[in-house]
């Protein structure tokens, strides 16, 4: 059985599936070009998100053949396929809760950053000035905050058991989920606006899909209360920066803590990185741990039921989808 592996350098963690798992015909492409040419007599292909383009949808349409049976992204996002184009009738899987540890901390500790007032307190260090009476007037605690998270995938129930630890009351809203748990309310996602008008604190941990895009729209930062914090660790489209950045300098919001942008990387110009309630880390939240081990004991669990014909884990439910003339 032969997998494909792209477009991954030979440091990189994941090229180690070559090893553990030989006794597949693997080749490691690192262009649209040589996918094309390792394609057709491919029953697994390995992958990014990051890599998605229209020149690698196009080499991957026009010459994989009905060999190819599954597609595993090693991200657990895999919106940049959707756009690129994948093809008809090939089972896609994703890496969804490979790093819902590392993410999961790195919202909580955005969260908390804005919560205690780091930011101000930053600031203040910076300019060797002790602000003892405005840094406490502006503490505050997640003990009985409201924390919405949006999405309850393995990040989002993962940053509800962490917020939970910190006495918060945690709500959420989720197109597929129970309450209960970590969980004291849940929302669909047509009462967005209810869950977001009650909330001291939003995280955001939902995918990217067309159904999502600036979910977080102006009319959704409206409702939002002044006092209100919003952390985004999960797409930057899934909020509308202009709207976010107006709501930040009008005083609409009280903060924001962002690991992802509408466009990455963020631009020099942008307003937000001078904004004093606002902090900024580069599309980091993953980071900490290579999550290979996690990986590899996915792959090798889907690679048994491709094997034996059972349902994989993580299959992603793709748009239907009209098979591309090859």
């Amino acid at each position: 059985m032969k997998a494909v592996l792209y477009p991954f350098g030979q440091d990189e963690p994941i090229v180690a599936l070559t090893r553990d798992f030989a006794q597949l015909q693997w080749a490691v492409v690192g262009s649209p070009a040589e996918v094309a040419r390792e394609i057709a007599d491919a029953t697994i292909l390995v992958t990014s998100n990051r890599v998605c383009s229209a020149a690698y949808g196009e080499a991957l349409r026009a010459n994989a053949t009905p060999l190819l049976r599954w597609i595993h992204f090693t991200s657990a996002g895999i919106d940049g396929g959707l756009r690129m184009g994948l093809p008809a009738e090939v089972t896609v899987t994703n890496s969804t809760g490979v790093k819902a540890a590392m993410v999961s901390e790195h919202a909580l500790a955005l969260l908390l950053a804005l919560v205690r007032g780091l930011p101000g307190l930053q600031a203040g260090q910076r300019a060797r000035r002790w602000r003892h009476d405005a840094a406490f007037a502006a503490m505050r605690t997640l003990e009985g905050a409201v924390v919405c998270i949006i999405g309850l995938g393995s990040i989002g129930r993962a940053v509800a058991r962490k917020a939970k630890a910190f006495d918060a009351r945690v709500i959420a809203v989720s197109r597929a989920g129970d309450v209960g748990g970590d969980i004291d309310e849940l929302f669909p996602r047509e009462r967005l606006a209810d869950a977001l008008a009650c909330a001291d604190a939003v995280v955001i941990c939902t995918s990217s899909d067309p159904t999502s895009h600036h979910l977080i729209s102006a009319d959704a930062l409206a409702v939002m209360a002044p006092k209100a914090l919003l952390v985004n660790v999960a797409r930057g489209n899934l909020v509308d920066g202009a709207a976010l950045t107006a709501a930040l300098q009008a005083g609409r919001l009280a903060g924001a803590a962002l690991d992802v942008t509408e466009s990455e990387p963020l631009q020099s110009t942008s307003p937000l990185w001078d904004l004093p309630n606002v902090i900024i880390s580069p599309h980091v939240a993953g980071g900490g741990s290579t999550g290979y081990a996690q990986q590899k004991v996915l792959f090798a669990e889907n690679l048994a039921c491709l094997a034996a014909g059972e349902p994989l884990r993580n299959i992603c439910h793709i748009p239907r989808r009209r098979r591309r003339d090859r």
